[in-house]
């Protein structure tokens, strides 16, 4: 339970302990149960007795009664047609196209010692699709598990393709099950339908004697209704940091419309010379727009977009435009300096987006040229990814407001990481882009969060952390997410960096890069990158614990095409859907304030009034205690609709002296 409380007295008064917790060091790791350990499986079956076995038949120590017919192996357990999983213990001639379901026993032992120091366990698993997990008998986790109580039949809820890298459960909660010698870790494997093209199950069981990190106390994600609506295919989100808070809202059709709180303003129409149908998912346009530190003074911006003037139509032109100098609602089209023009072998994958980074240089995101998999026309030999020699599936960083180089209208920062690296442009700041369709630096720190979309496998966020010097290779085309795209690709410049996050395709086709949110209006979403899914509409969530560690969740799944996120002056995020050209907020259900006393009045008949910060949707109830150790319920629970809630009630006869008031949220 959760209370604000207080004491009500001549003299009320209301005190805040805060609670900080302090950075975890991180022992050795004790791998009670690895990769290529010893295992065993059945699929269950009337002929083999799996179908009436128990569940304690299987999941604990003891050998079951059909012991006999079990397969020997050792892990990782699953088929596979497309060779993509190593393993040991094959089941395709007894489950591929047969049964949904496999049992899994994996014995393995402990030694009193570790169980003595063992503060924290966690279960480590790469599968495909779903599974549950018994730890001797008892069930510690699941994943896709089935809609109804799970039996020899059973498949899994939905598609799951594993990573290459492990997912970790905290299991610290069962712990106390673990007994010295002999344990069993039995698994439930489910796939998601018999012509399912692989399965896998390929479990770890960690002992640290170090507590879990806390995990992410993630916001409970709202949209709510929009909070501007007639925006036509919205493309990005930005504001100028001029202290007006206005919003610019690009449009893919060339025109960018300012929101000043209650109206659209047309601020900017260059759709004359940008090439795009506006229909569907064009990816060309209008792709981004910035405002350059001490934009109050210079009032000139730049864009990126897709030419259609002939000579450069279907070319990638950066520009600088200025502002009517009499009115700061309005842009001067005529007043357009190229910047940068970049050939664009195709009609997709351009990228667009820009940003000014915390070093004041302006940092341009360019896809591989577009087709498909890195290798049409136009892409070489390696796929422009790799191609050294081409500004395209890069990150590029220039200085556009400090003085050109000679020839050039904008200058080459002399700490970017290939400058004077043969066969490579200066501009270049990092390698192995597909399509970074969205991404943004934290305001905060400076980190750089990049949203690549995939071919046809993985979509994946890739991470530069603020005291990166670049030199960055995202690794496309050889990797997709963390999968094996086209193998024989070299990596040719920088350093390989692996995504921090990859999804599958089962839960969307095309990710959209969000932001870090740095807002003050929910604490809960402090620190939380959001991003989305244009195709699918789901919402996620990515943070770093203390030791460094990733954590995802998926927020909502929505019905909107998320085109873009965007972030206003003072840190609130906000998320667009391209068709309908709704913009909606992004928010939580509790606010700053959370569980604090702002008001309590009290009068000398007893009756009294408290209000405190609370969080919609729960349920409070107001308590009375004369000695801080029984508490009595006063009137009615309440349900909270709004970020504060007020709460009465009359003391009964006799007054007392001196009383203390709660109001406690339910569970």
């Amino acid at each position: 339970m959760k209370f604000p409380s207080t004491t009500i007295s001549p003299a009320a008064l209301a005190a805040l302990v805060l609670a900080c917790p302090s950075p975890l060091a991180r022992a050795a790791d004790t791998v009670l149960l690895d990769a290529g350990a010893p295992a065993t499986a059945l699929i269950p079956t009337a002929g083999n007795e799996g179908n009436t076995l128990a569940l304690a038949d299987w999941t604990k120590v003891a050998d079951p009664p059909n012991q006999a017919n079990w397969i020997p192996g050792t892990t990782a357990v699953g088929y596979d047609e497309n060779n993509e999983y190593n393993l040991n213990l094959d089941l395709d001639a007894v489950m591929n196209g047969q049964s949904t379901t496999a049992y899994i026993r994996l014995p393995f032992s402990v030694d009193p010692a570790t169980l003595d120091a063992l503060q924290s366990l966690r279960l480590e698993m790469k599968f495909d699709d779903g599974f549950i997990a018994y730890l001797n008998g008892r069930e510690v986790e699941s994943v896709n598990p089935p809609l109804t109580a799970p039996n020899f039949q059973s498949g899994a809820g939905e598609n799951h393709e594993a990573g290459a890298l492990f997912e970790s459960f905290d299991i610290t909660a069962f712990a106390g099950l673990l007994r010295p010698g002999d344990n069993m870790l039995a698994i439930h494997g489910l796939n998601d339908g018999l012509v399912s093209s692989d399965f896998l199950i390929l479990p770890r069981l960690v002992a640290d004697d170090t507590p879990p990190p806390v995990m992410p106390d993630w916001p409970d994600l709202q949209l709510g209704s929009p909070v501007i609506t007639g925006a036509t295919s919205p493309v990005d989100i930005v504001h100028a940091g001029d202290g007006t808070g206005r919003l610019f809202i690009a449009e893919r059709a060339g025109r960018v419309r300012i929101w000043n709180g209650s109206t659209l303003q047309l601020f900017l129409d260059i759709s004359s010379r940008v090439r795009t149908t506006d229909n569907g998912g064009d990816e060309r346009g209008l792709l981004g727009i910035a405002f350059p530190p001490g934009y109050a003074q210079t009032q000139h911006f730049y864009v990126c977009y897709i030419s259609s003037v002939a000579g450069r139509s279907g070319d990638s032109v950066i520009a600088r435009i200025a502002v009517n100098p009499i009115d700061a609602n309005d842009a001067l089209e005529n007043s357009e300096t190229d910047i940068l023009v970049i050939d664009q072998p195709q009609q997709n994958h351009n990228g667009g987006q820009i940003h000014f980074g915390m070093d004041g240089f302006l940092y341009i995101g360019m896809g591989d040229g577009g087709g498909g998999g890195d290798n049409d026309s136009g892409h070489g030999t390696i796929g422009n990814g790799q191609e050294p020699g081409t500004l395209l599936g890069k990150m590029l960083r220039i200085d556009v407001e400090g003085t050109p180089d000679p020839g050039l209208p904008y200058a080459i920062p002399p700490d970017n990481p290939f400058v004077n690296t043969f066969g490579v442009p200066d501009e270049i700041w990092a390698f192995g882009l597909r399509n970074p369709w969205r991404w943004s630096f934290d305001r905060k720190t400076g980190d750089l969060y990049i949203g690549d979309v995939g071919q046809g496998t993985r979509e994946e966020i890739s991470f530069a952390p603020a005291s990166s010097p670049g030199g960055e290779n995202y690794q496309w085309r050889q990797l997709e997410g963390f999968f094996t795209h086209n193998g024989s690709t070299p990596l040719t410049n920088g350093v390989s960096t692996n995504p921090i996050f990859d999804y599958p395709r089962g839960l969307g086709t095309s990710i959209t890069g969000g932001y870090v949110y740095r807002g003050g209006a929910y604490p809960r979403m402090q620190g939380v990158f959001f991003f989305g899914d244009y195709n699918s509409g789901r919402i996620w969530g990515l943070q770093r614990d203390e030791v460094g560690t990733w954590h995802d969740t998926e927020f909502v799944d929505t019905a909107l095409r998320i085109s873009c996120f965007g972030e206003d002056e003072a840190g609130n995020l906000y998320v667009a859907s391209l068709f309908t050209g709704d913009i909606h907020e992004l928010t939580d259900t509790r606010a700053r304030g959370y569980m604090l006393v702002s008001d309590l009045r009290y009068d000398e008949q007893g009756r009294f009034q408290i209000t405190f910060g609370s969080e919609i949707g729960a349920r409070y109830q107001m308590q009375v205690s004369l000695d801080l150790t029984s508490w009595v319920d006063l009137g009615a629970a309440q349900d909270a609709t709004a970020f504060t809630t007020t709460m009465s009630g009359t003391l009964p006869e006799p007054l007392p002296v001196k009383a203390f008031v709660r109001a406690v949220e339910l569970e």
